[in-house]
């Protein structure tokens, strides 16, 4: 039985753009609004689509904060994947790069601190999602430390400062997003990768 097509897509492929859709409007309605003072009828509003093809995606309003939250997390792995694996020079100016690439993928959208590292403090359930985010971090964070000086960092204490300077640089981000006059990111990340830098000789 061939497929019908709708405005040129499949069912699947109506599905999959309804899905960024409640994507998309689900990272603005719980940046915008919270988590507390959203609904699935805010949501809903701002894609532009009824709650019948929510319920089809979702199974509620928590399904859709974490998918919200995942995307997230996709992306910023991606970015700082292709920084590291693309960063040259020395290991200070490397660790610039990644450092930058991240700072720069949350400021270009401040909705995604709001949602990945604020309100995802709203219940335990999100804030073990945050946990986990971080824990992430962290590790791409020893992946880099350990990239920039590979005879010298190594052992449980690389984990550890990592957990610290990622710490700080949600912290940084949080600030930026945050404040009605953001704070100049530039000497802020350029006292980080010292930091991290110093951090890897350990």
């Amino acid at each position: 039985m061939v497929e019908r097509l709708y405005a040129g897509m499949s069912a699947d492929e109506r599905s999959a753009r309804r899905l960024q859709q409640f994507l998309d409007a689900g990272l603005e309605v719980f940046a915008e609004r919270g988590w507390a003072a959203s609904t699935v009828s805010d949501v809903c509003r701002a894609a532009g689509l009824s709650p019948r093809y929510f319920y089809e995606l979702f199974g509620s309003r928590e399904d859709l904060f974490r998918a919200v939250t995942a995307r997230i997390a996709e992306r910023v792995h991606t970015t700082v994947r292709v920084a590291l694996d693309g960063s040259t020079g020395n290991p200070e100016e490397r660790a610039r790069a990644v450092l930058g690439a991240l700072a720069d993928w949350f400021t270009a959208d401040p909705r995604t601190v709001r949602v990945a590292l604020m309100e995802s403090l709203a219940t335990e359930e999100f804030r073990q999602q945050r946990r986990e985010l971080l824990e992430a971090f962290n590790a791409l964070a020893a992946r880099l430390m350990r990239s920039l000086w590979p005879s010298g960092a190594g052992g449980s204490d690389v984990e550890l400062s990592a957990a610290v300077l990622t710490g700080g640089l949600v912290e940084l981000l949080i600030a930026h997003a945050s404040r009605p006059v953001p704070p100049e990111l530039g000497p802020l990340l350029d006292h980080l990768t010292a930091l991290y830098t110093a951090a890897a000789r350990l």
